[in-house]
């Protein structure tokens, strides 16, 4: 039985699901996973929040299932091995005593390089490798889709702002003034899409009806909900410290602390309520989530007696 798992994570589209494999695997079998960040190193803008993105959502979504893990990046904090996001997955699966890698599966236009890497991890490695391959019916592919274009865009407009603290320079021609609209432009946009997750978008429409389908995750669903109620609250303040003038080393560590949570949420969709959403909700109720969204209408979860979720999922409670 499989006791410890090496997970590479590098932000590649199908990431999200070698990570959901994984700790799902890993909690049925109690096996500690260490994730390895390949090629990612600690962003300097997030020292406040302790991890770079990645390493703030592989956390999250493993101390969520309650398991034992670490992170191995390059030269990440604490990874006891400095560089190892340079190192092959093989090599340092070896080094960790770990007894399976889990990748996730090659996109169909990946490169020859990225090919050429694979080929040479599954030939030559002494760990056996573990391809986590994702089949999604082209109405959960979509809502799926919709879901982490939301992640990214959250993502995406973090990192503008803490990019454009951190390359203020004195002798750079931009006003304070300036500075402190855009910030504050970026923060409204940020505030409307935070906004948009919890109330009408897929996201929203996904957890109504994950609740439905599997009693077992509203727990996590629940927490969940106090965190974005609690993050609501914490850009407030960002706005407010924004607004009594930038540059600002007060608002340079509030956003620091709201996107490390932000991470770390982001973290906790990915890979437990995406993976558990795989698992339990029928073709049905995706059809039906991808239809809400395309004309939309208003977010209504399936009604607990209709008969379209998978039979292990019905009124799911282990």
């Amino acid at each position: 039985m499989y006791r410890h798992l090496l997970v590479t994570v590098d932000g590649a589209p199908g990431g999200i699901d070698a990570i959901g494999h994984a700790l799902e695997l890993a909690r049925a079998v109690g096996a500690r996973v260490t994730f390895m960040l390949t090629g990612a190193a600690p962003d300097s803008r997030l020292s406040g929040a302790r991890l770079p993105e990645h390493g703030a959502k592989v956390e999250a979504a493993a101390r969520a299932q309650g398991l034992s893990h670490a992170i191995a990046g390059a030269g990440h904090p604490g990874s006891g091995h400095p560089g190892a996001g340079d190192a092959a997955p093989g090599v340092l699966a070896a080094e960790l005593g770990c007894d399976l890698i889990g990748v996730a599966a090659l996109p169909h236009d990946a490169d020859a390089a990225a090919c050429a890497q694979r080929q040479h991890l599954l030939t030559t490695s002494g760990v056996p490798v573990l391809v986590c391959t994702s089949r999604r019916s082209p109405a959960e592919a979509r809502v799926m889709a919709r879901c982490l274009d939301a992640h990214r865009a959250v993502g995406g407009l973090l990192h503008v702002l803490m990019a454009s603290g951190a390359d203020v320079d004195v002798d750079v021609d931009v006003s304070a003034q300036q500075q402190q609209a855009d910030t504050q432009d970026a923060l409204a946009s940020l505030a409307a899409l935070q906004r948009a997750r919890v109330g009408t978008a897929a996201e929203a429409r996904l957890f109504a009806a994950l609740r439905v389908r599997a009693e077992c995750v509203a727990a996590e669903l629940d927490e969940l909900d106090r965190q974005r109620r609690r993050d609501a609250q914490a850009l407030d303040a960002l706005l407010r410290i924004a607004a009594d003038g930038l540059p600002s080393a007060a608002f340079d560590a509030a956003l620091a602390r709201y996107a490390h949570g932000a991470f770390e949420q982001m973290g906790r969709m990915e890979g437990v309520i995406f993976p558990a959403a795989r698992r339990y909700l029928g073709d049905a109720d995706w059809a039906g989530l991808d239809e809400s969204l395309a004309d939309g209408a208003a977010a209504q979860p399936p009604r607990a007696n209709e008969p379209n979720e998978p039979d292990d999922a019905r009124r799911a409670s282990d």
